[in-house]
């Protein structure tokens, strides 16, 4: 596979990411202030998790939640993220292994 191609795959991949977290921060949910602290973080978090997807090769479904959990997890240590935020994006993006994955075969 080419570079041409890897990107595209790679952006692809990014924008799923960034499309299930950002259903995180669409759905109601109290207080702007929490919202707005986790958008600031959403880019840097899929540009990581799109980063160690693309060291992987072939993802399996173990090594997905692996990275993601990983990234995440870094944000709710350093407190930029609250415990409750890690857990929902997590299952957020756990839901969309199989478009990542469809994408990144492509």
């Amino acid at each position: 596979m080419d570079k041409k191609s890897k990107g595209v795959i790679l952006g692809a991949s990014v924008g799923i990411l960034a499309g299930a977290i950002a259903g995180i921060l669409l759905a109601p949910k109290s207080g702007k202030e929490t919202r707005a602290d986790i958008t600031k973080h959403v880019g840097e978090m899929k540009d990581k998790i799109a980063k160690e997807l693309s060291k992987v090769g072939k993802v399996s479904k173990e090594a997905y939640n692996e990275i993601v959990e990983k990234v995440v997890k870094v944000y709710e240590l350093e407190k930029k993220i609250t415990p409750k935020d890690a857990k929902d994006i997590i299952t957020k993006l756990d839901a969309n292994y199989k478009k990542v994955v469809e994408v990144m075969k492509k």
